[in-house]
C-alpha cells in the first residue's frame, strides 16, 4: 500500500521556498525561519538578484548558483524563478527526497486579480505544477504595499515577520485542501494568498476569494529625447471587479485566498471546501 504523501498528513513538510525578488529578500528570508521554526524542513532556492514580473519564464541555458556561506540550505539562482523552483527540486534535493510544497514569497506588494499573469511570485509556485513530475502543489505569499510617498521604502521587518509566522499557521490549516483522505488529489493547484497593508489588529480575517478581472497597475511607455521608449507605471485605485474578488476582498481589509491553476478553464469560483476549512481562522 502506498505510504499517505506528507501534505495530507500533519506532520513535518519538505518545503521548497522561493520568490522572484532575490534570495536575499527580507520577505523570503523571514518566511525561512517562521517554517521552520514551525518544524518543516526548508530548502531556500530564489534567483541571485530580483526577478519581478517574469510570470513562468524559463532560462533555458547552464544556470550557475551562489551558495549562502552560512547556511548550505540557501541557494540563490542566476535564473528566473520558475527556473529556480525546477533546480532545486531536481538538483538540490538528494536523489531519496524531493519536496512536498512549494512556497513562494513574501513578495514585496499584492498580487491580485489580472496582475497574477505576470507575476513571478506566482509563477514560480505554478512552476511546481507545471514542470516538475509528479506536480508538487504550492502557496504563492503576497503583502499589500501601503500608499506613502516613498514607493520603494522597504516593508518593516516585524510585519513581515508577522505574516510568515501567520502564513505557517495558514498552511497547517489548509494543506488538506489538497488532499482527499491519503490521497493527494490537488497537485497541480497553488492557493495564492494576499495580506492587506493595514495594521495586523485591523484585519479582518481570511477570506477565499475569487481571483479578479482587473489590476491598480497600468503599464504605458513614453518616447524619450533620445528617440528610445520609457516604461511607466500608473497605479489607479478600481472597484470594477466581482464582489468577491482578491481585489475587493484585499481592499476590504481581509487577508485573501484564492486557489489558482495553469489550466485557463479552472473553474473561477473558490471551492466550499476551502471555505470551510478556513472560516474559523483568525489572525493571531
Amino acid at each position: 500500500m502506498p505510504a499517505t504523501p506528507a501534505i495530507c498528513g500533519n506532520g513535518p513538510l519538505e518545503i521548497l521556498l522561493t520568490n522572484d525578488d532575490g534570495y536575499q529578500a527580507p520577505g523570503i528570508r523571514a518566511l525561512y525561519d517562521a517554517l521552520r521554526s514551525a518544524g518543516h524542513h526548508v530548502r531556500l532556492a530564489a534567483p541571485a538578484s530580483n526577478a519581478s514580473g517574469s510570470s513562468v519564464s524559463f532560462t533555458w541555458n547552464t544556470v550557475s548558483i551562489v551558495r549562502d556561506p552560512g547556511d548550505a540550505n540557501i541557494a540563490g539562482i542566476h535564473a528566473t524563478p520558475a527556473t529556480a523552483v525546477v533546480l532545486g527540486a531536481t538538483a538540490l534535493y538528494p536523489p531519496d527526497r524531493r519536496p512536498d510544497l512549494v512556497v513562494s514569497g513574501i513578495n514585496d506588494g499584492q498580487n491580485t486579480g489580472s496582475l497574477l499573469a505576470m507575476s513571478g511570485t506566482v509563477g514560480a509556485a505554478l512552476a511546481g505544477t507545471m514542470l516538475l513530475d509528479p506536480p508538487i502543489p504550492g502557496f504563492a505569499v503576497n503583502a499589500e504595499r501601503a500608499a506613502t510617498k516613498d514607493a520603494q521604502a522597504a516593508l518593516p521587518a516585524d510585519r513581515l515577520e508577522r505574516i510568515a509566522s501567520h502564513l505557517a499557521q495558514l498552511i497547517g490549516s489548509a494543506r488538506g485542501w489538497f488532499c482527499e483522505g491519503a490521497m493527494l488529489t490537488r497537485p497541480t493547484t497553488v492557493l495564492n494568498v494576499n495580506y492587506p497593508a493595514r495594521p495586523m489588529s485591523a484585519i479582518r480575517g481570511v477570506a477565499v476569494a475569487r481571483q479578479g478581472r482587473t489590476t491598480d497597475l497600468h503599464l504605458e511607455f513614453e518616447s524619450t529625447d533620445t528617440g528610445a521608449y520609457a516604461s511607466r507605471i500608473r497605479l489607479q485605485s478600481t472597484t470594477d471587479d466581482y464582489p468577491n474578488s482578491d481585489v475587493n476582498l484585499l481592499a476590504a481589509g481581509y487577508v485573501t485566498v484564492t486557489p489558482i491553476s495553469a489550466a485557463l478553464g479552472a473553474p473561477p469560483v473558490p471551492p466550499e471546501d476551502l471555505k470551510r476549512l478556513l472560516d474559523a481562522k483568525r489572525f493571531q
